[in-house]
């Protein structure tokens, strides 16, 4: 059945021409163009309305994004008392492990298991700094937690453990908390998070999925979840083990596959030390997660395989390590090899311009978060105060990146920062340098094409040209020409996938 979308403005990426009207049948764009329509089963008219490729996010964590819609979500609290209070009135749930979190660390004191004790009694509390790299657990949860590795575990004065956990620390935390949930549980947190993507007209995402922190029963318990949803779903099992990862049918692994931490949790790998330095307990550089021959052994037997990989690397070190193992990998494959799978750097925020010309030189992808700069760049920002201004002013260089010859495509990090394409635009337009600030179309091909491309390479996926899948995102406006601080109020009207209509829910399609 073929639905036109008429009396439209139809935003025809990667060039940014408009066209009039959209043809769309069996889940796919048929035609689009100027004047007279062609004929149809059904029509929707769009009232004049902007008509852009639905928004691909390419780095986001679906299942705890789903979790704080119905949780404690603090984002944007910077008092420890105002934390706790908030705590306290959810003490009372029947949850297993009280969680919330998105927190930054508190302004005015840092938080220890003590306070959580104190207002949640003997229960078992997770709080999850807003990076997700660190937290603060009570003390019954951290007696439940092998204290043999003490690195990320900050120490007070007289050498015993605050409750605040980094890195792998962390993860330990987590692995505890997924096990707690109930497969219900999950299942509600995905739809939740496929709701708030719809309503922000994103239509599809890559889930980077830490099998290493979560477990492999969650991630059973995951893509169960996720065939349940029309939200497309990339997924990228951050593990080492090739081969099962290969037997479940995927040909990309690892995404948030850790080579360091966040500069938040002062735990990315830097070359040089941190100019503001780590709590007692964590490296003055930042931590750094692998060996070169680890990494080498992991990034040979994927490539073996024809499988993409992708790091997590956000600090300088963290991005050198990954850069030359692959051009180690290049010396025994050839270079052709490497650049034809096209894999994937996450971050990539503290990239020197010697690593961005190797980099494209190995056909590798930048996956990044423009919010970043926008809640932490600037010379007053948490970058500045981790590294100082000079090191801080080169990170996130998204202009620089495209000018190198990268392939670049934008996410959110979602719960990091919000699932919400229109804040992404606007820091990729207000970048805190002029030189890296993108243009009005550039910003939104990152969001669309560029991001898309990331999982399946240049294409027509993240456009609205014959072929395509027919994944449509209706506006209030005409998000080209507003002015960049008015693009986070703009409205989604509807969001379509595959020529279905998924938002708003229990929307008409006729009209």
């Amino acid at each position: 059945m073929s639905t036109l979308f008429a009396n439209a403005r139809v935003l025809r990426l990667p060039g940014g021409a408009f066209a009039d009207w959209l043809l769309v049948d069996d889940g796919r764009v048929v035609s689009v163009g100027n004047g007279d329509p062609p004929d149809a089963t059904t029509s929707i008219d769009v009232d004049g309305g902007w008509l852009l490729p639905g928004f691909c996010d390419a780095h986001v964590h679906l299942p705890i994004t789903g979790l704080y819609a119905a949780g404690l979500d603090l984002r944007g609290v910077t008092s420890a008392d105002e934390i706790l209070t908030a705590l306290a009135g959810r003490a009372g749930d029947g949850s297993a492990i009280l969680f919330g979190g998105n927190f930054e660390d508190p302004h005015d004191r840092a938080l220890t298991r003590r306070d959580l004790d104190r207002v949640a009694g003997e229960r078992k509390v997770l709080l999850a700094r807003a990076d997700l790299h660190s937290c603060v657990v009570s003390s019954e949860l951290l007696r439940e937690l092998d204290p043999r590795d003490t690195t990320g575990v900050d120490i007070d004065e007289v050498g015993e453990p605050t409750g605040y956990l980094r890195e792998r620390a962390a993860a330990q935390a987590w692995t505890l908390f997924d096990r707690s949930l109930t497969e219900e549980q999950q299942r509600a947190a995905v739809r939740a998070a496929a709701r708030r993507a719809y309503s922000k007209g994103v239509t599809e995402v890559h889930e980077m999925f830490v099998v290493e922190w979560r477990g492999w029963d969650s991630l059973d318990a995951f893509l169960r979840s996720v065939g349940e949803i029309a939200l497309r779903v990339e997924v990228y099992p951050a593990s080492d083990d090739v081969a099962r990862v290969r037997g479940l049918g995927f040909d990309r692994i690892g995404g948030d596959y850790f080579l360091d931490g966040s500069f938040g949790s002062h735990s990315a790998w830097m070359q040089d030390g941190y100019a503001s330095p780590p709590p007692e307990g964590t490296p003055a550089k930042g931590i750094a997660y692998r060996d070169d021959a680890e990494l080498l052994d992991f990034f040979l037997e994927a490539q073996g395989h024809s499988m993409q990989v992708g790091v997590h690397a956000i600090g300088d070190a963290a991005i050198e390590q990954a850069i030359r193992t692959w051009e180690a990998v290049a010396g025994k494959v050839g270079a052709d090899e490497v650049r034809r799978l096209g894999h994937r750097i996450e971050h990539f925020e503290c990239a020197s311009d010697d690593h961005l010309v190797r980099a494209a030189g190995l056909g590798l992808r930048a996956s990044i978060q423009p919010a970043f700069d926008h809640y932490w760049g600037g010379s007053d920002g948490l970058y500045a105060q981790r590294i100082g201004w000079e090191r801080a002013r080169s990170m996130n260089r998204f202009a620089s990146m495209l000018n190198a010859g990268l392939l670049v495509g934008a996410g959110s990090d979602s719960t990091v920062t919000p699932l919400d394409p229109m804040l992404q635009t606007t820091a990729l337009r207000t970048h805190h340098l002029a030189d890296e600030q993108l243009g009005k179309i550039e910003s939104l091909r990152l969001h669309t094409t560029g991001a898309a491309a990331l999982a399946h390479g240049p294409g027509l996926h993240g456009t609205l040209e014959p072929g395509a899948p027919a994944d449509i995102v209706w506006l209030d406006r005409d998000v080209v020409e507003i002015d960049a601080t008015e693009l986070t109020s703009v409205e989604v009207l509807g969001t379509w996938i595959g020529g279905r209509r998924v938002w708003p829910e229990g929307g008409d399609d006729e009209r």
